[in-house]
């Protein structure tokens, strides 16, 4: 640090003297990594690409159940009002298939959505985050014949079903299958003959079949009061308040390293609000017209410690925000240099912007705060600077050199230094 002030100006060359003083030895060498920073002057104009990624728009991709029921309708204008930020809502069971073709920043589905596996093994998605389960319901015919209705036990109404051998009719929809063999498993495995009926048919089709036989049958309690909506029915929802009917769903943002244009900031704060205390309660009270029954659980608590405890503001379209971060070069020699810009909302030359990142092997995040102003900069890197993969994991901008009150924007990037 003994050539800082020609660098920085006094203040922050303080500042810097300080954070050093106090942070782990890995900690130095990464500041001093990272402080070795020129600024350049000026505001750096953000290419075709990330014009999306800047403006006040967040593209959620979301399957059908939030939607149709009314849940999202009843969040989101708290969510437009306090950040500025639009929600652009598109629902369908393809979501995953919009996100690689760049349409989305956020995706909300179940965490079992059968395109999940492909988007996350193709790097294309960041961690998921658990916010509500849904569920799905026993369903039968009014006069119920086995006489469960109003159970909480769900295994207790699929051995009632059994021992009386009351008609039911399976429905072949991946998640109620299974579901069917869970509680066919817990009820002990009853004699299937006479009563248990699988044609082959899922969803929609299976639920008419159970209606014109007066059976039981599984379904997602949304699409079935859909259906009931549509269609004159006897079939009644049954059972519902027993925890193995429920699925729970989650929130991926669009990773910025592989797709571009990611309305990063804007992804996270609403990925955020989804899980505040304050909202899970709201998705608890939550109810669908006519029916008393709760439909949604709250999930957040099922995600790690450290995203649960960041009490840090929302972001909004007014503040600082980084939705990406680009090398010149993936790989530099110690004692060389390279270029580092950041592109995203309200940037300026007097942006200050705080990295955390982790060095080569280590599993913890580490914070640099300040350590550059502008935009744009150029980095020299120290003889003494650890060799290996570099990773940042978050960024935060913001106007005055003192404010540390805003969220760390999960902007992911590498950058590998050779011996």
């Amino acid at each position: 640090m003994k050539n800082c002030h020609t660098l920085y100006e006094p203040t922050l060359c303080r500042q810097i003297s300080v954070w050093c003083h106090r942070l782990s030895v890995r900690t130095k060498r990464a500041i001093a990594v990272l402080s070795q920073i020129s600024v350049i002057a000026g505001v750096v104009l953000a290419v075709s690409s990330t014009l999306q990624a800047q403006s006040s728009v967040v593209r959620l991709q979301v399957v059908n159940v939030p939607v149709d029921s009314g849940l999202l309708a009843e969040l989101l204008p708290d969510f437009e009002r306090d950040t500025g930020y639009r929600v652009d809502v598109e629902k369908g069971e393809q979501v995953y298939d919009f996100a690689r073709q760049g349409a989305a920043d956020l995706v909300l589905s179940h965490y079992g959505h059968h395109d999940v596996d492909g988007f996350m093994a193709d790097g294309l998605g960041l961690w998921p985050r658990m916010v509500f389960a849904n569920q799905a319901v026993i369903i039968g015919p009014a006069s119920d014949r086995a006489g469960i209705r109003g159970l909480a036990d769900a295994v207790e109404a699929f051995r009632r079903i059994a021992q009386t051998k009351s008609r039911f009719v399976v429905n072949n929809a991946a998640t109620e299958k299974y579901l069917g063999e869970v509680l066919w498993e817990a009820a002990g495995r009853p004699d299937q003959t006479g009563w248990y009926t699988d044609s082959g048919l899922r969803d929609r089709p299976a639920i008419q079949a159970a209606a014109n036989s007066e059976a039981y049958v599984l379904w997602g309690i949304i699409p079935f009061l859909k259906f009931k909506e549509t269609v004159s029915s006897n079939l009644e929802a049954l059972v519902l308040d027993d925890s193995v009917l429920q699925r729970v769903m989650m929130t991926v943002l669009v990773n910025p390293e592989k797709v571009s244009g990611v309305n990063v900031a804007g992804a996270f704060a609403l990925q955020k609000y989804l899980t505040l205390p304050s909202t899970q309660a709201r998705i608890r009270a939550f109810r669908y017209p006519g029916v008393s029954n709760q439909l949604f659980w709250p999930a957040a608590r099922d995600n790690i410690g450290s995203f649960l405890s960041d009490n840090s503001p929302l972001p909004t379209t007014a503040d600082s925000a980084v939705n990406s971060i680009v090398f010149n070069t993936a790989v530099v020699r110690v004692g060389g240099t390279l270029t580092t810009t950041f592109a995203g909302a309200n940037l300026s030359a007097q942006t200050y912007f705080d990295v955390r990142f982790r060095g080569p092997g280590v599993t913890t995040d580490e914070i640099a705060q300040n350590w550059q102003q502008g935009a744009s900069a150029t980095h020299n890197i120290p003889t003494a600077t650890p060799p290996g993969t570099w990773k940042i994991t978050g960024l935060r901008a913001h106007r005055d050199a003192n404010d540390r009150s805003g969220s760390f924007i999960p902007v992911p990037a590498t950058l590998t230094i050779d011996p």
